[in-house]
């Protein structure tokens, strides 16, 4: 059987349990619009709505959420702040007033920039979803990773040459589809040294390592409940069920010592 699904995400700062039944719109039905437009004037990162906002700012485009609700609760906040920061482009916040307070939710990568006014088409949808997936920390820790992907036009998924030289150690690929009426999580597992291997590192990223348990099919499940296609160098590990995912988050670590 697949894996179900509630995901553990963790982003190096925080844990959050992404469940689509929970974010609703926002992780189940990607055909829904994540902002709204917002009349100049308002709109404040970190304001609170103890009084009338004060003036914007120069800083990112302000836009309120579509569905205050997927904000109604800490845990969906943390949701948010993790979907937007992988879908939305830094030059947008979006934000929520829950009970006389204001949350605003920062874009950075903005691999499904239009979401904000249209329906993410499925290759925006497996972007976000990889992003997602390859911030995922099983124990919740603050580890600084280097994400790189090839296919698509972001220039936070490309590695300075320094940071290439910094991040050395080839965790995994993640890839799959969060948003399908069937959610799906794959990863795979990057080549590295036998050093490499023994490196403390890893063990604060296990969403690549194996459990011992396998799917229905035969295919092996991590400690993050995600399904293990092989390795990342071979071409076949993108391909799941008949369909082939070009769109894959790498991630890259810092070894404990240089």
């Amino acid at each position: 059987m697949r894996p179900s699904i509630a995901r553990l995400l963790a982003t190096g700062w925080a844990v959050v349990l992404l469940h689509t039944g929970a974010l609703g719109a926002a992780a189940g039905q990607s055909d829904v619009p994540l902002g709204l437009m917002t009349p100049p004037g308002e709109g404040h990162p970190d304001a609170r709505m103890d009084g009338a906002p004060p003036a914007l700012p120069a800083g990112p485009r302000q836009r309120a959420l579509a569905d205050p609700t997927l904000a109604s609760t800490a845990a969906k906040r943390k949701q948010l702040t993790y979907l937007v920061r992988c879908a939305l482009p830094a030059d947008v916040a979006l934000y929520a007033d829950i009970e006389g307070e204001r949350f605003t939710f920062p874009g950075s990568i903005g691999l499904a920039p239009r979401w904000l006014t249209e329906a993410m088409t499925p290759s925006e949808e497996r972007w976000v979803s990889a992003c997602l997936l390859a911030h995922v920390n099983y124990f919740g820790k603050h580890v600084q990773i280097s994400i790189r992907a090839t296919g698509v036009a972001v220039p936070e998924l490309v590695a300075s040459a320094d940071e290439q030289q910094t991040y050395t150690i080839f965790e995994g690929g993640f890839f799959g589809n969060l948003f399908a009426p069937a959610p799906v999580a794959y990863t795979c597992r990057g080549e590295r040294t036998p050093a490499q291997a023994r490196d403390p590192i890893l063990q604060d990223r296990v969403c690549t390592q194996e459990t011992g348990e396998t799917t229905a099919e035969g295919t092996p499940m991590t400690v993050c409940h995600f399904l293990l296609t092989g390795r990342c160098e071979d071409p076949i590990s993108f391909t799941v069920d008949g369909l082939f995912y070009s769109e894959v988050i790498f991630v890259y670590l810092k070894p404990t010592k240089p």
